[in-house]
């Protein structure tokens, strides 16, 4: 309650009160359209694509992962440094010269990086090697011919007379046996099969391209191809064939014989392994970059494409389940993630809540307030019905729509707080109707929504003049609710202001003008959780500056360590005259304090050094005096860290002193970093270094080798020569 209000709350957590199953609508964390079921695409689908479970004919991979696209009679190869596709030079363009293409239909390539193309046009099958693209075989014409040992096909040329500079002649003529190559698929063997439209075929080829069978895939009834077109192999070795206007795709098995007909992807998903390319139920392309993790998602008749990457992970394989959602699997970490695709949703949905009741006879309810995320192109309608007495879902269902009030509309894009006035008539009961409605691809997404009553306005500060016409009062009353809701956030704003003034809980934005109030210049580059800790201890800050403490706690609030401050007065180890005795910490010290211009003490002729006058009898103060170092254990810390410090150690220091930072890793040097206890740190212990790939320098160990790092042992002729001197003690073993 607040303001003498009261209010419900209807969200995910405190329940949507729903009247009825909402129609389009789904409930869960938020309100929002309900997602359509995907279009699922048959096995035997008109692009060929085996229902997302195989590669269709105008596509196909390398060794190295690249994309190739057939695409009219130009092959375009993608590349994944610039993200867009490049035309192959040397190889496409309509004609019937070899390296050119008629009506070519089909692609695949070898694990020894072959191109294969199957041409309809020109009834042939070419065969490049993609380093250099140099043109190795032509397959065809063939001719078909069916004889008692089964098929065999022969050479075949064309009726007219080849050109000169066309083989075969554009237009030519060939016999009605002549295979017509629709596709080809390469099998592990790197055996190949192309599709024979012409003749109801699948030939087989070996690897060295010689022509063996011939298949006609007859079932038991003696049925067998008819118009073969595309083509796909499973992990099994099973060979899939799309039959030009059927439904259903043929199976062969290894040898050729026919194993069955399918029609949905789900029956042989189970024996498709994933590959880095795949299409979704909306027939999008979706392409895998290994390399770099990024998923590309090509929309049909798009040159350009949009990019989705999964954080921490290394896809090797794509897929797509029933739903249309993108699987990717990570053989690295032994796990298959799940990607959302983008959910189509209906257009339109009503959700209705209620009843809410008041328990006050003819109730004011005062207005709705919603929490959003409005996509552009949707909106969400309010609507409100009030009544003395309670009602029946089905009656509230059959109201027409007179009847509902309000009818705000929230249209405005973006994320945040939305309300409006309630303008039924007073009622004790409440209900209420919101209507989304998208364009399809977005929906608005509803948090919560609260409902407030009594109506409560500036209106009841105004003499009762105001409130004698029913119908000016109603006006007054929803007009000056306007400024009501200004005041209500201002008023908001002054009861929460302690939480401005707290570091730990003031909003980001503010936090750099608390910091001004008390003097401090917070920088952007530092963290959010240590600028706020600065302002926080600022109090103990100004109380410690100029002090070891205060460097200490300035420092540690940036770095999350405490530091080691040595004041270098600490260094001076004197003997003082009944008040010292000789030992390994007292020191004699004499005129070499600061190294003073004497011949034959410190300086030669032609090399020696010049110091300030000053007064000798106090260079043993002066040398420590106003000095400090403090060591900082960051690891890796890089130049932005390194200048922080200094400022940091600048603006903490007193203003004569001298302070040098000292940054410490961990390693233990004696001579240069041994102060155990101050700017030492115990590491690991360091791996050995590898002949040819390693280099010598500070922290390296030279480690044994594979049988010196063994227990002690001794190995006659490799280890250990037994010489006259030699003997042999009771630790020592012979192998």
């Amino acid at each position: 309650m607040a303001n003498g209000q009261t209010f419900y709350l209807l969200n995910a957590l405190a329940g949507w009160r729903e009247l009825l199953p909402p129609a389009g609508i789904a409930l869960g964390e938020t309100l929002s359209l309900q997602p359509l079921p995907g279009d699922a695409h048959p096995l035997a689908d008109a692009q060929g694509g085996f229902g997302g479970l195989a590669l269709p004919s105008a596509l196909a991979l390398d060794c190295a992962g690249r994309i190739y696209v057939l695409d009219g009679e130009q092959i375009w190869r993608y590349d994944p440094c610039v993200a867009c596709f490049e035309l192959l030079a040397h190889i496409g363009g309509k004609g019937c010269q070899p390296r050119r293409f008629e009506r070519p239909s089909g692609m695949a390539i070898s694990c020894r990086d072959d191109l294969y193309v199957a041409e309809r046009g020109n009834h042939r099958v070419q065969v490049f090697a993609l380093k250099g693209l140099a043109l190795r075989q032509i397959w065809g014409p063939l001719q078909a011919i069916h004889g008692e040992a089964g098929w065999k096909v022969k050479p075949v040329q064309a009726e007219q007379a080849p050109a000169a500079d066309c083989l075969p002649p554009a237009g030519a003529v060939y016999p009605p046996s002549t295979w017509e190559p629709a596709d080809i698929a390469l099998a592990p063997d790197r055996r190949a099969f192309v599709s024979d439209r012409a003749n109801g075929l699948v030939h087989v080829f070996d690897a060295r391209g010689r022509w063996k069978a011939a298949w006609d895939g007859r079932d038991e009834n003696g049925v067998g191809l008819v118009s073969p077109t595309h083509l796909a192999l499973d992990r099994r070795g099973y060979l899939y064939v799309v039959q030009e206007g059927s439904p259903e795709v043929v199976v062969l098995d290894e040898s050729g014989e026919f194993a069955g007909r399918v029609q949905q992807p789900l029956e042989v998903e189970a024996h498709f392994k994933p590959g880095s390319i795949g299409f979704d139920p909306q027939g999008r392309l979706h392409l895998l970059d290994a390399r770099t993790g990024c998923v590309w998602v090509y929309d049909e008749g798009q040159s350009s494409a949009c990019a989705c990457r999964l954080p921490k992970a290394n896809p090797c394989a794509i897929a797509f389940d029933p739903e249309g959602c993108l699987l990717l699997a990570d053989k690295l970490a032994g796990l298959v993630y799940t990607l959302q695709p983008a959910a189509a949703y209906a257009t339109e949905g009503v959700f209705i809540a209620g009843p809410l009741d008041s328990e006050r006879f003819r109730c004011q309810w005062h207005r709705v307030r919603m929490h959003a995320q409005v996509e552009p192109g949707t909106s969400i309608q309010v609507e409100t019905f009030t009544s003395e007495a309670p009602k029946a879902a089905v009656e509230v269902q059959l109201l027409p729509d007179n009847r509902w009030e309000t009818q705000q509309v929230n249209g405005q894009p973006g994320e945040g707080e939305w309300d409006c006035l309630v303008r039924s008539q007073p009622g004790r009961y409440l209900w209420l109707r919101l209507t989304l409605r998208g364009d399809g691809k977005h929906t608005p997404a509803l948090d919560s929504l609260r409902i407030e009553y009594p109506r409560n306005t500036s209106l009841r500060h105004l003499p009762a003049v105001f409130r004698q016409d029913a119908t000016s009062a109603d006006f007054l009353e929803r007009f000056l609710s306007l400024m009501d809701s200004a005041w209500e956030g201002l008023g908001e704003t002054i009861d929460n202001i302690a939480g401005y003034f707290d570091p730990r809980a003031t909003p980001l934005d503010f936090l750099t003008w608390l910091a001004s109030w008390l003097g401090l210049a917070l920088e952007q580059s530092w963290p959010e959780d240590r600028r706020r800790k600065l302002v926080e201890q600022a109090h103990r800050l100004y109380a410690l500056r100029g002090t070891p403490a205060g460097l200490r706690l300035h420092v540690a609030i940036y770095t999350g360590v405490e530091p080691q401050i040595l004041e270098h007065f600490k260094l001076r180890r004197w003997l003082v005259l009944n008040q010292a005795r000789l030992g390994d910490a007292s020191v004699l010290w004499g005129a070499d304090v600061v190294d003073r211009l004497q011949l034959g003490a410190n300086a030669r002729i032609g090399d020696f050094k010049l110091q300030d006058s000053g007064d000798p009898q106090r260079d043993p103060f002066h040398v420590y005096a106003h000095q400090f170092s403090i060591y900082v254990i960051l690891p890796g810390a890089d130049e932005a860290q390194v200048r922080t410090l200094e400022r940091i150690v600048e603006l903490s220091k007193p203003a004569h002193s001298q302070g040098n930072l000292v940054l410490v890793e961990p390693r233990l040097r004696i001579g240069r970093q041994s102060i155990v206890g101050v700017n030492t740190v115990v590491g690991c212990y360091p791996s050995g270094v590898t002949a040819g790939e390693s280099r010598l320098g500070d922290g390296t160990l030279l480690s044994p080798s594979a049988d010196e790092a063994q227990a002690p042992h001794a190995r006659v002729g490799k280890t250990t020569r037994l010489v006259k001197s030699t003997r042999l003690g009771s630790g020592t073993a012979i192998d």
